[in-house]
């Protein structure tokens, strides 16, 4: 073929794809998609004003106050999963609900319909590792989508009721692609009487742990993400007795980018509120341990008050040397004493109280993993605020596994 017919059939292809109907047919093609994504869009917008009713009905409840029929006439979309269950003298039921596009086709839009091999095109994130980037995790059907304006979208709430009462209440929101199994959590939040782990596992007490004791964050939620980076979730576990203002933001969320142009690329987006309250929390606990007073009663308090597995010790110094301290169990105020305190022995601490004479006297707290504050020196003050507060109840529905990243 030489240039002129090469150059001649150049001209009629292109006279096909530039042609007027080439152009009505664009023009279809490109009101089909626009109509599509309005669609998708209004849909996602329609499941998000569900779930902001259900949250609105949770915010209603009181844990250990509102009773059944409360409960359910505040959150009417709850329903019980299996029977009654009897524990000790107790007669407890679940209940749940689960608002999601997962029944349209696995998750995928109805993608059950595309090639198998496609769901691995266009993927570059290495499973090995947490995830970073969504556009990198997601294969080409699912960028095709979420451009076109589907989100995944899975939110449950539950709540569990006992002796007519309720006992604890929680929701779960799952990020705006589809992963797959294990889920992962954008937002998760539940109600909590204390903090105690399965199979004797230590509790993780970080320092933004003790600065709210009541109201925290991160794994102690007992969830799971695959994501990286403090803008991929939030996990938050409170008691009753948090502050009404933080345990409010709880419930404030703002869905719009699930259904909006670019989608939830940081869960500051979805709220806001807690993120805010994260932030200060940090920002106080930072000022906190590089303050004169590190080791405050408050957080004293707030450690008996929340975790049913705390043991505190009353030592005295038998020895102080510059390699480290030796300390002789005087009394067990709560809990029981662990390892060489039964005798003499020295307890490494991550915040040493300064030059100890011989007679001081100091407070001991095992039973979690602390992060500071292990050993505070026992101050009238600091053991009235051990031995007057009230210990953490020990409740099953409480118990909470550690493995996320939230």
């Amino acid at each position: 073929m030489n240039w002129q017919e090469l150059a001649s059939w150049m001209v009629v292809v292109w006279r096909g794809v530039s042609g007027r109907w080439a152009r009505r047919v664009y023009m279809l093609l490109f009101l089909i998609c626009i109509c599509l994504s309005a669609v998708l869009r209004f849909r996602t917008y329609l499941l998000t004003r569900r779930i902001q009713v259900v949250l609105a009905g949770l915010a209603q409840v009181r844990v250990d106050q509102t009773t059944e029929s409360q409960l359910l006439k505040a959150v009417p979309d709850l329903v019980q999963y299996g029977g009654d269950r009897q524990r000790r003298a107790s007669t407890e039921r679940h209940y749940n609900v689960t608002i999601s596009n997962d029944e349209e086709g696995y998750g995928m839009l109805g993608m059950h319909w595309v090639p198998e091999f496609l769901f691995s095109f266009g993927t570059e994130h290495d499973w090995n590792g947490p995830i970073h980037s969504k556009w990198r995790a997601m294969s080409l059907p699912f960028k095709v989508a979420y451009v076109l304006g589907w989100r995944h979208l899975t939110f449950e709430a539950w709540a569990s009721v006992s002796d007519g009462v309720v006992s604890v209440t929680g929701y779960r929101i799952e990020p705006d692609f589809f992963l797959g199994w294990p889920a992962s959590d954008l937002v998760v939040a539940h109600s909590v009487h204390g903090f105690w782990a399965r199979h004797a596992i230590p509790v993780p007490v970080a320092s933004i742990d003790d600065e709210s004791p009541d109201f925290r964050f991160g794994g102690i939620s007992g969830r799971f993400s695959s994501f990286a980076g403090d803008d991929a979730g939030i996990g938050v576990a409170y008691t009753a007795s948090a502050p009404p203002e933080l345990v409010s933001h709880v419930f404030r969320f703002d869905l719009s980018c699930f259904w909006g142009i670019r989608g939830c690329d940081s869960v500051r987006q979805v709220v806001p509120f807690l993120w805010a309250d994260r932030r200060a929390i940090r920002i106080r606990t930072a000022a906190r341990l590089a303050s004169e007073n590190p080791c405050p009663d408050q957080i004293l308090a707030g450690r008996v008050r929340t975790l049913p597995d705390l043991n505190v010790a009353l030592l005295d110094v038998v020895s102080s040397r510059s390699a480290g301290t030796d300390y002789r169990l005087r009394e067990v105020i709560r809990g029981g004493p662990e390892g060489p305190l039964i005798e003499m022995g020295e307890i490494e601490n991550p915040m040493p109280p300064p030059h100890p004479n011989l007679g001081d006297r100091f407070l001991y707290f095992s039973g979690a993993h602390f992060d500071s504050c292990r050993i505070v020196p026992a101050t009238p003050s600091a053991e009235a605020a051990v031995r007057k507060t009230a210990p953490a109840p020990r409740r099953k529905e409480d118990e909470v596994s550690f493995g996320g990243r939230l």
